[in-house]
């Protein structure tokens, strides 16, 4: 057998050229696309004007974040790097993290505090404008449709964080709890509040808003899911009123329970890879004599059983007024955990929400509408990029986008009085800037 030699580096020789070349060339295409579908029109029609002074516009803030965390910068101060990376983009308007602190001082909202008879206090704080904003963003981005009827989801959020303002939650942290409603996990509404602030509290005003302003933007709206947070008699008679499907998840009581058990007609079916039995009954809810359709599933009970597992099963039930089989209505509700609950794994990670930049909720809460935005802003660019080039996916999540789009390199150079932006790729970019 014949000996492979392998030459070893004994130095590495190095040449340290001064000249300046952006790292994230992708930024530019994204700005050029930013300024093209007059987004920066749409956040001031929304938010409204600065003083004639000021030299950024609410929509230079927001962009500003969104580029921030399209770089891959997790931190206000971020802005910096993104600053020395777009330093000789022509046009480009970047603004301060000192900037983006003073603007959310002035869009911030006084909070809205309620102290129950239990002495509990609940924390609210929103703004109007963002909250009109989203669906609108969604619309003019091509991310929803008139022509299509959606589903909305209620879902809440843990925020972990240790700000002053910040209460316990259920699950024994501490940080905010906010409330979104979202169609195709698209955030359409959000409500920040303390954490101990339940989803429940003053769900029926929310979905109302919600559902208001998407009829604004011709946004059609015709099923709704939620957990057992909206098993509430208010809230079913309102979808009702409105004609929508509702897929709520129903409080388990031992008079439910006791009716399952009675019940006979069971169907054998696989749900999420485990044996399992369906059916549905007609029951009267909210201790009223009108009956409504439950769609209810029971598996195996394991370890210690409990007051309501007598039999042996552990019963799950669905309240609807869908009139479909019962199989199809258990995963048509299943699917909230893609649709309804994925953004919130991006809002924390991808766009800043572990780690809130201010110490008070006012402008947290600013903060997280921008970012909000930020994700639309995100998903809106990549969709579509993803049909117009090979090496984008639908299904990217921001650090896969910015490594494979954003990254990039790339230089503007002025010749013949005209601004031309080289970039140095063996990637076909021609889709995106060639009309």
């Amino acid at each position: 057998m014949s000996e492979i030699t392998v030459a070893k580096f004994q130095c590495m020789q190095v040449q340290i050229k001064s000249a300046f070349y952006q790292c994230y060339g992708g930024i530019n295409f994204i700005d050029a696309d930013y300024n093209k579908l007059g987004f920066e029109k749409l956040i001031t029609s929304h938010l409204g004007h600065r003083s004639l002074n000021a030299v950024y516009s609410y929509s230079d803030i927001i962009k500003t974040i969104f580029y921030i965390h399209a770089i891959g910068g997790d931190a206000l101060d971020d802005v910096s790097v993104l600053k020395e990376q777009m330093q000789d983009h022509p046009g480009l308007s970047l603004c301060s993290a000192d900037t983006i602190e003073y603007v959310s001082q002035q869009l911030r909202q006084p909070n809205t505090v309620i102290t129950t008879q239990k002495a509990v206090t609940h924390i609210i704080n929103e703004h109007e404008g963002f909250n009109k904003l989203l669906p609108a963003l969604c619309k003019q981005g091509g991310l929803l449709t008139a022509a299509t009827d959606y589903t909305m989801d209620y879902d809440g959020h843990i925020v972990k964080n240790t700000k002053p303002d910040n209460a316990r939650n259920y699950k024994k942290t501490e940080g905010y709890y906010p409330v979104v409603c979202s169609i195709n996990k698209w955030p359409v509404y959000m409500q920040n509040r303390n954490g101990n602030t339940p989803e429940s509290y003053n769900q029926l005003a929310i979905i109302s808003k919600a559902l208001t302003q998407c009829q604004s933007q011709d946004i059609k709206v015709k099923k709704f899911r939620a957990d057992a947070c909206c098993y509430q008699k208010q809230t079913v008679l309102y979808l009702e009123q409105l004609s929508i499907l509702y897929y709520i998840r129903t409080e388990m009581n031992h008079a439910l329970c006791m009716a399952l058990q009675d019940e006979t007609d069971w169907q054998p079916i696989l749900l999420n890879h485990k044996k399992a039995e369906v059916c549905a009954i007609e029951y009267p809810v909210f201790g009223s004599r009108q009956h409504r359709r439950i769609i209810a599933y029971r598996t195996k009970a394991t370890g210690q059983l409990t007051i309501n597992q007598t039999d042996g099963y552990s019963y799950h039930a669905i309240l609807t007024n869908d009139p479909g089989d019962a199989i199809s209505v258990i995963e048509f509700y299943n699917q909230r955990g893609c649709d309804g609950e994925h953004h919130f794994k991006e809002l924390d990670y991808d766009f800043g929400w572990a780690k809130l930049p201010f110490d008070n909720i006012e402008m947290n809460t600013i903060y997280m509408y921008a970012t909000i935005v930020a994700y639309l802003l995100f998903n809106i660019f990549k969709h579509t990029y993803a049909v117009k080039t090979r090496f984008v996916k639908s299904q990217m999540r921001l650090k896969n986008f910015i490594l494979h789009f954003v990254t990039l390199t790339a230089k503007w150079i002025k010749t013949g009085r005209r601004w031309i932006l080289k970039i140095f790729t063996n990637k076909d970019y021609s889709p995106v800037f060639v009309t």
